[in-house]
């Protein structure tokens, strides 16, 4: 816990809500036992009192099936009535396998137009956005900052939250994805697994800001094989 803040740039005196929900959000089971330690940290003072989870939540973690998460894919992109934010946020966990606690800490910054391509600085290099979600991207930036509370205006959060220079909760850019008819989880992991089946995947963990690990481990459960990724010459 207290390097995952130092990797925020806080430390535990000045842990706030947004930082304890993000913390949990991803894997909630395996954060738990942090639990005692924070409730010990709040009771003697060494970092603000919060509302930590009150009980694990058991959700269906299988993948989507690849035409599934196509089939929502397009209707998200194409579904106008649906709001923009949750559009963009989908595209990004359905295309990218970005996790909604990345999504949210993403900066106006990341978002880099050159009036040709629109690419999101998620790993290195930049991933560029195909059509039409590079449009909506763009929609989005331009209307991002009239949202309906103060600290949108001046935020340089991609996904600004409701408390002034706070990105979004990632517990609530959850809830507006499941009401789309986006499971986040369930979605970006079968868009991670599709990804390293098509490219090397050191690639993907690169550019998506993926552990080497992790892509490691996600190539052997989807059926790859790290021979293919191997330097050199297979042909001989």
């Amino acid at each position: 816990m207290l390097t995952w803040l130092a990797d925020q740039g806080r430390t535990i005196e000045h842990c706030q809500q947004a930082d304890l929900d993000a913390w949990h959000t991803e894997k909630l089971a395996t954060r738990r036992p942090a639990q005692t330690f924070l409730r010990w940290c709040m009771k003697t003072g060494r970092m603000p009192r919060l509302a930590l989870p009150p009980q694990v939540v058991n959700q269906d973690q299988t993948p989507l099936h690849q035409h599934h998460r196509l089939a929502v894919l397009r209707r998200v992109l194409n579904d106008d009535a649906l709001p923009l934010r949750a559009r963009i946020a989908a595209a990004l966990v359905l295309l990218y396998a970005q996790p909604v606690t990345r999504i949210v800490r993403l900066t106006a910054n990341d978002v880099i137009d050159d009036g040709t391509t629109v690419t999101v600085r998620l790993g290195d290099p930049p991933s560029p956005l195909p059509e039409p979600v590079a449009d909506l991207m763009r929609a989005y930036v331009q209307s991002y900052q009239h949202l309906p509370y103060a600290s949108s205006r001046s935020s340089q959060w991609l996904f600004p939250g409701r408390q002034p220079g706070q990105p979004m909760n990632p517990v609530s850019l959850q809830v507006h994805l499941r009401e789309i008819g986006v499971p986040p989880q369930r979605g970006r992991t079968s868009a991670i697994r599709q990804l390293v089946l098509q490219a090397p995947a050191p690639v993907i963990a690169k550019a998506l800001g993926y552990h080497d690990k992790t892509a490691t481990r996600l190539v052997t459960e989807a059926g790859g094989t790290w021979s293919r990724y191997a330097p050199g010459d297979h042909t001989r």
